[in-house]
C-alpha cells in the first residue's frame, strides 16, 4: 500500500485551485447564452410556487430537494437565466473538489488531480453544470456522501465518527431528495460495508455508518409514502435494450454528446483501456480503494440494468454520480504510465501527455457545445423576441407543444393572447375546427409555435383556413405566421396553363397598398388537367425589372397538398402570404409565382414565361 504522502499532496493544491478556477470559467462562459428549455422552465415554474403548494403538487417522478433549494435561491437572486443556472454551476465545481478529496483519502492525490483536470473540461459535466436542473446537485451530493462514507470506515480518530455519521446522514438524505436514483448511492455503500465486515471482521466504522444510514432513512421518511408511488410510474421514453445501457453510460460520462466524429467512436475505448489499467493501479496503491471504486460502479450499474428491465424510463444523467468514479478509474490508468516507469520524470511526462491529449479532445467537444447550434436547446427566448418584434394588434399566439406557462411565458412580454393547444393533441379535424374557429374569432393573424410535435390537424386547419407566411426556426421551434379569414381580397381571372397538367384559373390578393411589415395574402385557384408531378411553388416579391427581392419556396397549402395528389378534373387551391420586408424602400413591386421540379430545378413553362405576374403592389412608409 503506497498512499500519497502529505507533502506531495500539499504541492498539488495550487494546481487543484487552477483546475477548479478553470472549471468555474468553463461553466460560467456562455452560461445564459442559450435559452432555457422546457425542463428548466419546469424548475422555474415549480420553484416559484409557495413551498406547501409545491410539495403538494410535486409529480410522482420528482423529489422536492432541488426545487426547495431553488425556491429560496430565486427569492434572493431573481429569475434571470444566469441566476437560475448559476445555482447549478457551483455544485458542479464543488463536485470536482470532492472528487479530489475522495481520491486523496483513497490513496492518491495525484490521480485525483488528473481526474479533476479531466472533469473540469468534460463536456458532459459542463452541460449539466450549466443547466437549471438537479443533476449537478445530485453529483455533488453523491460524492459528498461517498467521501464521508469512506472516512467513516477508515477514519482513525474514533471521536470524530459521530460527527461524520451525522454529516453522512445529511448528505445521503439530500442526495435521495435530489433524485430518486440517488438511492443507488447508499445501496452501493451497504454492499461495500457488508463486504468490509466480512473481510475485516471489524465493527469500528460499521456501527457509525449504520447510525448515519438510519438517520438518513428517518430524514427521508416524511417523503417515503410518496416515493413508493414512483414504482408505478411508467415514464415516457422509448424502451431501451438493457445490454446497451452500460456502454451508453460509459460513452456519456467519458466523452459526452458533443465530442465530434471520429473521436466519439475511439475515445470511449481508450478510456475503457485506461480504466482497466486504472483498476490495477488503484489496487496497487491501496487494495481496499480499488475494490471500493469497483463496487461503486458495479452495484449501481447492476441495479440500473434490473430497473431498465422493469421500466425503460432511464437517462444517463440520472446516475451522473457515477461519472466521477468512472473518470477516477481512467485517471488511475493515466497515472499508470508514471508508476510503470518507476516514478521517473519521463513516466510522469508521459502521464501528463496522455492527460493533456484527453483534455485537448475535451476542448474540441466544448467548442461544439458552445458554438454548434445543432446541439443547442430549443430557443424559446429568440422565438418570443421574434414574435414581440413583429406582432400587431389583432394577433393571437397558438402554442402546439409544451405548456407555454413553463417557459414561453418566461420570455414573452408582448400583448397578444397566448393559447395552449395541448387539449387538442388527440383531437380530430372537426374538433380542431370548432376550437380554433372560436379561439381566432375576430383576430387578424395567428402565430403558431410548433415543438415536439409532428404537423397534424392543427397545422392543416391553419394551412387551409389561413395564409401561411415563411416560418422561422429557433432550434427545433418552428414559428409560423398565418393570415386569418376576414380580409377583403381582389380576384383576377388568368386561365393560364402551367405545362400540360395545370391551369391557373384565378388569383386573389389582399390590399395592394402596403407598408413594410404588412402581410400580403395570396390565393391561387387551379384546374387539374392531368396528373401533375410533385412541383414546388416559388412565391416572389420582385422589383419592376423582375429581380427577386424576397421569395419563399414551398409545397402547396403549407406542405399539406402537394400537386401530385391533386385530383384530375377538380379544382385545387393554395393560400400563402408574403411579409413585406422591413428594409424595403418605397416603390412599386411585382408579386410573381414560379413552379419547378425540385429534383432538377427546371421551371414549368407558361405562355407568360417562367415567373407569372400575380399582382403589382405599392409599398410606402
Amino acid at each position: 500500500m503506497t498512499a500519497t504522502s502529505p507533502r506531495p499532496a500539499r504541492l498539488f493544491r495550487p494546481a487543484l485551485i487552477v483546475f477548479l478556477l478553470l472549471a468555474f470559467g468553463l461553466r460560467a462562459y456562455h452560461l445564459d447564452f442559450q435559452s432555457l428549455w422546457s425542463d428548466e422552465g419546469i424548475s422555474l415554474l415549480r420553484s416559484s410556487q409557495p413551498l406547501g403548494a409545491m410539495w403538494q403538487a410535486m409529480p410522482v417522478e420528482h423529489v422536492p430537494g432541488y426545487f426547495t433549494l431553488l425556491h429560496f435561491w430565486i427569492g434572493l437572486t431573481g429569475e434571470s437565466d444566469y441566476a437560475l443556472r448559476f445555482f447549478s454551476l457551483w455544485p458542479s465545481v464543488l463536485a470536482l473538489a470532492l472528487t479530489y478529496l475522495l481520491a486523496a483519502d483513497l490513496a492518491s492525490a495525484r490521480i485525483g488531480l488528473i481526474a479533476v483536470a479531466l472533469l473540469a473540461t468534460n463536456g458532459f459535466q459542463v452541460w449539466y453544470g450549466q443547466e437549471a436542473r438537479m443533476y449537478s446537485w445530485l453529483l455533488a451530493g453523491g460524492l459528498l456522501s461517498t467521501w464521508l462514507f469512506w472516512r467513516l470506515l477508515f477514519q482513525e480518530r474514533t471521536g470524530r465518527r459521530t460527527g461524520l455519521a451525522v454529516a453522512y446522514a445529511l448528505a445521503t438524505a439530500a442526495t435521495v431528495y435530489f433524485h430518486y436514483f440517488g438511492f443507488l448511492i447508499p445501496m452501493a455503500h451497504a454492499v461495500v460495508a457488508g463486504g468490509w465486515l466480512v473481510v475485516e471482521r471489524r465493527w469500528r466504522g460499521i456501527l457509525p455508518w449504520m447510525m448515519g444510514g438510519l438517520l438518513a432513512f428517518l430524514l427521508f421518511l416524511p417523503w417515503l409514502s410518496r416515493a413508493w408511488q414512483v414504482l408505478h410510474f411508467t415514464g415516457w421514453r422509448e424502451p431501451l435494450d438493457p445490454m446497451n445501457v452500460p456502454w451508453m453510460m460509459w460513452t456519456a460520462y467519458t466523452v459526452g454528446d458533443t465530442m465530434p466524429a471520429p473521436l466519439v467512436s475511439y475515445l470511449p475505448w481508450l478510456y475503457l483501456v485506461l480504466a482497466v489499467v486504472g483498476i490495477g493501479v488503484w489496487m496497487h496503491q491501496r487494495r481496499a480503494a480499488g475494490w471500493f471504486l469497483l463496487a461503486m460502479v458495479a452495484v449501481p450499474v447492476l441495479a440500473i440494468l434490473a430497473l431498465v428491465l422493469r421500466n425503460p424510463d432511464f437517462h444517463v444523467r440520472y446516475t451522473i454520480f457515477l461519472s466521477s468514479v468512472a473518470i477516477l478509474l481512467a485517471s488511475g490508468g493515466v497515472e499508470g504510465f508514471h508508476l510503470a516507469s518507476g516514478q521517473r520524470w519521463w513516466g510522469r511526462g508521459l502521464s501528463w501527455l496522455v492527460a493533456g491529449s484527453l483534455i485537448a479532445a475535451n476542448g474540441v467537444a466544448l467548442q461544439r457545445l458552445y458554438y454548434d447550434t445543432s446541439l443547442h436547446k430549443p430557443d424559446f427566448r429568440s422565438a418570443a423576441r421574434y414574435i414581440e418584434a413583429h406582432e400587431r394588434p389583432g394577433d393571437v399566439i397558438l402554442v402546439d407543444g409544451p405548456n407555454p406557462d413553463i417557459i414561453f411565458a418566461h420570455y414573452y412580454r408582448g400583448a397578444a393572447p397566448v393559447y395552449d393547444l395541448r387539449f387538442l393533441e388527440e383531437a380530430n379535424f372537426e374538433e380542431v375546427d370548432r376550437a380554433l374557429t372560436d379561439i381566432t374569432a375576430g383576430m387578424e393573424r395567428a402565430w403558431e409555435l410548433l415543438l415536439f410535435r409532428q404537423p397534424g390537424p392543427i397545422q392543416m386547419w391553419l394551412a387551409t383556413r389561413g395564409w401561411a407566411a415563411a416560418p422561422t426556426y429557433h432550434n427545433d421551434i418552428r414559428v409560423s405566421l398565418y393570415g386569418l379569414p376576414g380580409t377583403a381580397m381582389e380576384r383576377r381571372t388568368l386561365n393560364l396553363p402551367f405545362g400540360s397538367e395545370l391551369e391557373l384559373a384565378e388569383v386573389e390578393v389582399s390590399a395592394t397598398s402596403l407598408k413594410p411589415g404588412d402581410m400580403l395574402r395570396i390565393s391561387t385557384h387551379w384546374r387539374v388537367l392531368a396528373q401533375a408531378p410533385n412541383y414546388k411553388f416559388s412565391l416572389r416579391l420582385a422589383d419592376p425589372t423582375g429581380q427577386p427581392l424576397a421569395n419563399w419556396d414551398y409545397v402547396p397549402q403549407n406542405w399539406f397538398a402537394p400537386t401530385h395528389v391533386w385530383v384530375v378534373g377538380s379544382m385545387a387551391t393554395d393560400q400563402h402570404a408574403l411579409i413585406v420586408p422591413a428594409e424595403l424602400a418605397p416603390g412599386r413591386y411585382q408579386v410573381t409565382l414560379r413552379l419547378y421540379d425540385p429534383a432538377s430545378g427546371a421551371a414549368v413553362s407558361t405562355p407568360a414565361g417562367q415567373d407569372v405576374l400575380l399582382a403589382e403592389v405599392e409599398v410606402s412608409r
